[in-house]
């Protein structure tokens, strides 16, 4: 029958034994898995040299406009709601090699498409029509911006059909090139974090298991035999109106007749 100290060293075994497995896991295999893919990523932008432009003041500049860039910047940050960290954007770093800068250069060519005019031709039968405020009453070539998203804009519509044309296949590729190295970024640093987590608790596990272990090896102490506690001598009862003299006298002297 197992006593509970073997019980114990059983317990701390398995769990110095899992933890150590579980260790190794995170930091043999998951943490290398992890930076291979962050380095080939890493190589990838390097080898295509894509850089983001500053000015001599170290501010980020979009077709040499700061204004430009802090607006391109808000829509990033505001309009999507994306959490950049500008302490990637680093004049001394300009190669876009970071999530913030992958996002940042996914905008900057959203911004130019939806900023950018392009000339819509209307027919006889497309007039007259009203859009965005602006009624066309003759046929002929206008200036519109295209001011939407490639989803957003109705191919049926005699300008939206049109404006659709300025997301060229050039332009939506390199924005989903962009969105999936942003995503492959994302996911090679997750994976770091995640390696190092399941890591430090492996190793959790296996000092649970040795501190168990070192408790169950502490050695037994002896039990000293104590005395039980002696009882306080009970007061003797005082006789009640009379001293202990007459009392003892009381009971010795045979009662009168």
């Amino acid at each position: 029958m197992l006593t509970m100290k073997n019980r114990m060293r059983i317990l701390g075994a398995v769990l110095a034994a899992a933890g150590l497995a579980v260790a190794g896991v995170g930091f043999l295999y998951g943490l290398p898995q992890a930076d291979r893919g962050l380095d080939s990523a890493q190589a990838q932008y390097a080898a295509q040299g894509v850089a983001l432009s500053y000015d001599e003041d170290g501010r980020l500049v979009d077709r040499g406009s700061p204004e430009q860039a802090e607006e391109i910047l808000a829509l990033l940050e505001e309009d999507w709601a994306f959490p950049v960290d500008r302490r990637n954007l680093d004049p001394d770093d300009p190669v876009v090699d970071t999530r913030d800068e992958l996002m940042y250069q996914y905008a900057v060519i959203t911004y130019h498409v939806l900023h950018g005019e392009r000339t819509v031709t209307l027919s006889e039968g497309d007039v007259p029509i009203t859009y965005r405020g602006v009624e066309y009453t003759e046929p002929g070539d206008y200036p519109i911006e295209v001011g939407a998203y490639y989803g957003e804009l109705d191919r049926s519509h005699p300008i939206e059909g049109q404006l659709r044309d300025a997301w060229t296949p050039q332009a939506l590729a390199l924005t989903s090139f962009l969105a999936a190295g942003h995503a492959n970024q994302a996911a090679g640093e997750l994976a770091y974090a995640t390696s190092l987590g399941i890591g430090a608790l492996g190793l959790l596990f296996a000092v649970a298991g040795a501190g168990i272990l070192w408790v169950a090896a502490a050695k037994e102490r002896p039990l000293e035999a104590s005395s039980p506690p002696k009882r306080a001598a009970r007061p003797e009862r005082p006789w009640r109106g009379r001293t202990e003299a007459e009392g003892s006298d009381r009971l010795e002297r045979p009662p009168e007749p």
